[in-house]
């Protein structure tokens, strides 16, 4: 077979080569000496290895499980817990985004009498799943590397910066607090 020939759409469980031309790679596999498409995408060939192996055409479906990390946005902040807009799990982008919730008892060890001391609407957020039973999605910003990633100023609006602990509007010049994250200004969201 040829480069060309095998560059192409496939389907699963298609065939596109027998095992002594190609082996089985990514997407493929072996089957009474042929090697087989096991989803839908374009065929290539690593000739390094001579492997047949497949692009998927099919977007990974990525589903919330118990301690993935989550980076979310704070919507609605209500007096015992904040609603949030999840949109990367585990370092990866997903879409739609997913809902979740975080409590005030899973903000911080230490005692929180006001949630909007620690997180406010529009805050970005890293945290951890805790609790993903009939899809709460229940998050937890327990621990140093756990809490508000990027924050906006109440004010004016702006990005606000950290500085000796403190997160300070450069805008209009407000202090504010959260509970911020050890990556706080840092976490890439791409």
């Amino acid at each position: 077979m040829s480069k060309k020939e095998l560059e192409k759409d496939v389907f699963p469980g298609e065939k596109l080569a027998v095992i002594e031309e190609y082996n089985d790679g990514p997407g493929t596999y072996q089957e009474e000496g042929e090697v087989r498409s096991t989803q839908m995408g374009k065929s290539k060939l690593n000739s390094e290895r001579r492997a047949v192996y497949i692009k998927s055409k099919t977007r990974e479906i990525i589903v919330p499980e118990k301690g993935m990390d989550v980076i979310a946005e704070v919507g609605s902040v209500a007096r015992k817990d904040a609603r949030i807009d999840i949109f990367m799990l585990d370092g990866k982008l997903i879409h739609p985004s997913t809902g979740g919730v975080i409590h005030i008892s899973d903000i911080s060890r230490d005692y929180i009498k006001n949630i909007d001391s620690a997180l406010k609407n529009g805050d970005v957020v890293k945290g951890k799943l805790v609790n993903v039973v009939n899809r709460l999605n229940q998050t937890s910003l327990g621990g140093p590397e756990y809490g508000v990633v990027y924050a906006y100023c109440s004010r004016c609006g702006g990005l606000l910066e950290q500085n000796q602990g403190k997160l300070i509007c450069p805008d209009c010049g407000r202090v504010e607090r959260r509970k911020t994250a050890k990556s706080y200004g840092k976490e890439k969201l791409v």
